[in-house]
């Protein structure tokens, strides 16, 4: 099981390995927030991370994940760096693949092959993935593509007993659109703003948790 301890308001501390979650919402709603802190949750048991960075360069991921685990042993981390940083050097001790843009699925699917390969060699073998966000592959890509990357992807999520955490801006896109990407998952997480009570939280899909709103 991934531990998940202290990151949701609810019940749930832990998630079954093979699972995929989207965590839904507008803008500014702390998506990909809370999506690096599911991520990290696993970094000081010895999880491996693989992240799929669409907008942020390589080296921000690695100062979020810093600032959330001071103690963070950098080999146990892979980006996969579609953002097209204008800066490309190395991060010292963090295996990087870089993709010329967030619309080469083909190029994330071989660096994500390769970051998987090299994490095997190191003995790492529960993996952390995540994809932020899908929102910027819709913004180059037809739907029908990135659903069927998505399935790929989820699917080897899932054969190799991982754990994947995928965001997307669901007031950018038709209530279509949105369900047809959330169809990949096994649960959704949905945020929204609210003019009284604040931040909200949602999960459906998962076993055991009651699909209401509830504060963050």
């Amino acid at each position: 099981m991934f531990d998940i301890t202290d990151v949701l308001p609810t019940t749930v501390s832990e998630l079954a390995p093979g699972t995929s979650l989207l965590i839904a919402g507008p803008a500014m709603t702390g998506k990909q927030d809370l999506a690096l802190d599911l991520l990290a949750a696993g970094l000081t048991q010895r999880d491996g991370l693989l992240i799929v960075s669409t907008s942020k360069s390589a080296e921000a991921c690695l100062d979020e994940l810093e600032q959330r685990v001071p103690t963070l042993e950098r080999d146990q981390v892979g980006v996969v760096d579609c953002s097209r940083s204008s800066q490309q050097q190395a991060i010292r001790g963090v295996m990087t693949q870089r993709v010329a843009s967030p619309g080469d699925l083909t190029g994330i699917s071989i660096g994500t092959a390769k970051l998987m390969q090299r994490f095997t060699a190191q003995n790492i073998s529960r993996m952390r993935h995540g994809l932020v966000s899908v929102s910027t592959l819709l913004q180059f890509l037809e739907l029908d593509t990135v659903f069927k990357f998505l399935h790929i992807y989820t699917g080897r999520i899932t054969d190799t007993r991982g754990l994947g955490i995928f965001t997307v801006d669901n007031a950018s896109y038709n209530p279509q659109t949105i369900n047809t990407i959330a169809s990949e998952f096994d649960g959704v997480i949905e945020l929204r703003d609210t003019d009284n009570r604040g931040r909200e939280i949602r999960i459906q899909g998962l076993a055991g948790v009651p699909p209401t709103w509830e504060p963050l």
